[in-house]
């Protein structure tokens, strides 16, 4: 039997070392990552719970998030965005049965919040048992997919196994001047963010907060990556690390230099850094199914396509309906109010 209960202000201390025991833990479930979302997102609260086995030990970990966009809706995540979140059990555990334990807290957490539904959306690394598990309880799974490079055989070997495609593009970022380096400078990841916003409108996108992005590039779990030309930066890769995996995450370039292959060079550079570092994944993102252009490029870097799973429990559907209808209208205003703050800064 196991019980799950609010993390300790001791463990919440230690965070980062009891997630380190789960071998699929990665930086979105660190506490760097809590602090970045905590700060810069009012509507998001998180709240962090240890897993415990009859001797009281700690079994496992679950982060989650009670998100309120607007008065009388609320939902209850395990990560925002669709990314990979909780549980977090460790490998001498029974997963299905802490699994379980979380969901019973879940659940006592919707009949307090009054969520309109719970979603959880598992780690490509969890055990299949654990999804199955709760689609028997009552949640509804749906599919998705990522690609992840399997980094632990050396970046020689990496480079050997790209498509002659790749690695043409990389040498030709190299021949033509383009210079890839990391930076913590804020006017540097200003001007990123300004390229950043610029796709963000061109695909309609809502644009993440200047201020997140810039929280964690000075943070210990991530790192901007720029390509510049001439003393002019031209595309930049916002990527996270922590434990086993680095996170391709939040990615734009200046459509007027892509000739130039920035992002390859780009991508190369985090590859090498990973391998250079001990990382044995680099998870390039969740790509839209139908975006065919897309996979095949991140499968020309030998990236596997793999399934992840997020299970939902629908609680109100009037709820639903409301923040459905909406959830468009917000983000059109969210996406302008942060390029009007860019703007005039």
């Amino acid at each position: 039997m196991y019980k799950t209960v609010l993390a300790t202000q001791d463990e919440l201390k230690n965070w980062n070392g009891i997630i380190s025991r789960c071998p699929y833990s990665e930086a979105l479930h660190t506490a760097e990552w809590q602090d970045a979302l905590r700060t810069c997102f009012k509507q998001l609260e998180p709240m962090y719970f240890t897993i415990r086995d009859n001797d009281n030990a700690i079994a496992g970990a679950l982060p989650c998030f009670v998100f309120r966009p607007i008065p009388a809706v609320k939902t209850l995540l395990s990560m925002p965005w669709t990314l990979p979140g909780g549980p977090l059990v460790f490998p001498e555990a029974d997963a299905v049965e802490a699994t379980l334990s979380a969901m019973e807290k879940l659940d006592e957490i919707s009949l307090s919040q009054s969520p309109f539904e719970t979603a959880l959306t598992l780690h490509p690394h969890c055990r299949p048992e654990v999804g199955d598990s709760l689609e028997s309880s009552g949640y509804f799974r749906s599919v998705n997919f990522t690609h992840i490079l399997e980094a632990g055989k050396g970046y020689d070997e990496i480079w050997k196994a790209y498509n002659k495609r790749i690695r043409g593009a990389v040498r030709k970022a190299q021949k033509t001047g383009v210079i890839v380096r990391e930076t913590e400078d804020e006017a540097e990841m200003m001007e990123f963010y300004r390229i950043y916003l610029s796709l963000m409108s061109k695909f309609s996108s809502t644009p993440k907060p200047y201020q997140l992005l810039r929280y964690l590039q000075i943070s210990s779990i991530a790192r901007l990556v720029i390509a510049e030309l001439d003393h002019q930066i031209i595309a930049g890769l916002l990527f996270v690390h922590f434990n086993s995996s680095v996170r391709l995450w939040c990615e734009a370039s200046d459509p007027s230099f892509l000739k130039y292959r920035p992002n390859n060079a780009i991508i190369d550079y985090i590859i090498r850094w990973a391998c250079e570092n001990g990382y044995p994944y680099v998870d390039f993102g969740a790509s839209p199914p139908g975006n065919k252009g897309l996979i095949a490029f991140k499968e020309e870097w030998k990236a596997q396509k793999t399934r992840f799973y997020t299970l939902t429990k629908l609680h109100s559907s009037w709820r639903k309906k409301l923040w459905v209808v909406s959830e468009p209208g917000l983000r059109r205003i969210y996406a302008a109010i942060q390029r009007f703050r860019i703007r005039n800064v």
